[in-house]
Order: structure tokens, then C-alpha cells, then sequence
């Protein structure tokens, strides 16, 4: 969503299209709209937009006067200044990047090794419970340290961790079906459902729920429904600026902008480890592939094996 396409909504030739977007422009505080309603009001023809537009004028000022921005919002709220706040300086960023290859070169070692193992395994299985007990014991510790799922349940990888510094992804807005959510925003039986018929809308992402919110925010006879829908509301539109913004690009020039002035420095992004050599196309090759495994001789492992019990029978009294 881009701030211009809800402005240029102003102009639609259906007074009730102008009074939604009025209305939205209202509840989400969006203060650079200002000056638009202001040349909007003057021209206004329907009585409905005008005090729409009125309303909308006097809030939107006072959030100004308040030093409320969207972007400021945006970048609070996702958790981008937290980032840009706790974002490592050049020599920390080149340490962390060793790290990160240490363990890139850890991994890779380790993944060799439990293949082998693997392939071992599946031929001396049949082979008794005395070749088997030993590599069984190695192979079980790699596997758990390789398995995601394992990891997860240790180290709670299946959420982001308490006090993270690390900012909220903008999420693609979507064109979800709200029709059944708005008519319980609209006639649900008691506020407590009309409130949860907020939350799932924001949760939908879809940004058409925006003037079904809206209009809950204003003429909805609970306050919780009302404080609901702003709150919701807002984070749907913040959302939708964000999105927008990461792929345009402006998002990374205000996350530059904002890091200049909280002056913290700014490091190029680190390259893949073990980049290779750029390609034909002067595309960099990307990261050199984990090595394969030697070749298996299974052969080799019988013939070990019968020497193993051999040896152990001449042993025997």
C-alpha cells in the first residue's frame, strides 16, 4: 500500500469511497495526509465527506503537534530501532562473521562424518550386536546434534527468543476472504466478540478491512471494540506501509538514515562464506558445497568384520 493510492481515494467520484478513506486516513493518524485534506475540504461537495473530513483534520493535527510520524511508528512498533540500536560496529560485525564461519566450516565436518557413519551402519547392521554397539553410539550424538526438531525442543528455535534485537519482517499483505470477520465487527452479539472480530482481521493482513475498522472505531458503542479496532487497525495499515517500503527500497535508505543519526555505523553486508569466483556471467559462483562423503567399501568392512570374529574365536579357552 502506498500512502499516494490511499490519498488519491480522495478524489473518487462516490462520496462513500472519500468518507472510508477519510476515515482510515483518521484512525491510523497518517499526519503527512494533512495538507491533502486540508485542499480537499475546501472543494468537498458531500456534507457526510466534509465533517468526515473535518474530524479527520483536527485529529491527524493534533498527533502532528504531538510529533507522531507513521514511520517513526513503523520503526518502534517492528522493532527496526531496537535493531539499528543494538546493530554490531565494524570489528564486532568481522568477528561475528569468523564466528560464523568456524561454524559453517564445523557443520560441514560434521555432515561428512555422520554420512559415513550412516553408510557404515547399514552394512554392519546385519553383522551383530557387537559391530553394531559402537558407531551406534557415535552416530546417535551427530544425529541429535543435526536434527532441527531436536534442536528446537532444546533451544526453543520455534519462536524468536525474549528480549531479541532483531526486527519484525513486514509481512505481504494478503487478499484474504473478510466478509464473514466484518459482519461480526459489524453485528456480532456482544463486544467481546465484535473485539476478537478485530484482532482476526489484522490477523487476515488483508488492508480492504481497514474501513470496516474504521468505521467500528467511530461508531462502535463499546470502548474496548473502539480502542480494538484503532489498535488493530493501525498495526494492518503499518504493516502494509512496511511492506511496500521493503520492496521499494525506501526502507533501507530510512534504516541507513535513522543509523546515521543515532550514529551508529554503517558495514556493508558481510559475503557468503566461502564465496567462489564470480561465474561466466559475473555472478559470484555462491558457496563451495559441502564435500561428499569417500565412496563406501563394503568389501573392506566384511572382510574386517570376519577378521574381527575370527580373531575372537582363537581367543576363546
Amino acid at each position: 500500500m502506498k500512502l499516494e493510492t490511499l490519498i488519491a481515494g480522495l478524489d473518487h467520484p462516490d462520496a462513500a469511497v472519500r468518507r472510508d478513506v477519510v476515515q482510515v486516513l483518521g484512525m491510523v493518524e497518517e499526519t503527512r495526509a494533512l495538507e491533502a485534506l486540508r485542499q480537499h475540504y475546501q472543494a468537498e461537495a458531500d456534507a457526510d465527506v466534509r465533517a468526515a473530513i473535518a474530524w479527520a483534520g483536527k485529529r491527524l493535527f493534533a498527533a502532528q503537534q504531538a510529533g507522531h510520524a507513521t514511520i517513526d511508528a513503523i520503526c518502534r512498533h517492528f522493532g527496526i530501532d531496537r535493531e539499528i540500536e543494538h546493530a554490531p560496529d565494524a570489528a564486532e560485525a568481522e568477528m561475528l562473521q569468523r564466528m560464523q564461519n568456524a561454524l559453517d566450516a564445523d557443520l560441514r565436518n560434521m555432515q561428512g562424518k555422520a554420512g559415513l557413519r550412516r553408510a557404515g551402519m547399514a552394512v554392519a547392521a546385519g553383522l551383530g550386536a557387537s559391530l553394531v554397539a559402537g558407531p551406534m553410539i557415535g552416530m546417535s550424538a551427530a544425529a541429535s546434534s543435526m536434527n532441527p526438531a531436536s534442536d528446537a525442543a532444546s533451544s526453543g528455535l520455534g519462536g524468536r527468543p525474549e528480549g531479541s534485537v532483531q526486527r519484525v519482517p513486514a509481512m505481504a499483505p494478503s487478499n484474504a476472504d473478510v466478509s464473514v470477520w466484518v459482519r461480526r465487527l459489524r453485528d456480532g452479539p456482544s463486544a467481546g466478540a465484535r473485539e476478537q472480530a478485530a484482532i482476526e482481521l489484522a490477523q487476515l493482513n488483508n488492508p480492504t478491512a481497514l474501513p470496516h475498522l474504521a468505521a467500528a472505531f467511530l461508531g462502535d458503542a463499546s470502548p474496548k471494540v473502539r480502542e480494538a479496532a484503532e489498535r488493530h487497525g493501525k498495526h494492518l495499515y503499518w504493516n502494509a506501509i512496511y511492506w511496500t517500503m521493503e520492496q521499494d527500497g525506501s526502507m533501507a535508505a530510512e534504516i541507513a538514515r535513522r543509523a546515521a543519526a543515532m550514529g551508529r555505523p554503517q558495514t556493508p553486508a558481510a559475503a557468503p562464506p566461502d564465496a567462489g569466483a564470480p561465474d561466466s556471467s559475473g555472478s559470484p559462483a555462491g558457496p563451495a558445497p559441502a564435500p561428499e562423503p569417500p565412496p563406501v567399501d563394503v568389501g573392506e568392512i566384511l572382510r574386517k568384520a570376519n577378521q574381527g570374529r575370527a580373531a575372537r574365536r582363537r581367543k576363546k579357552p
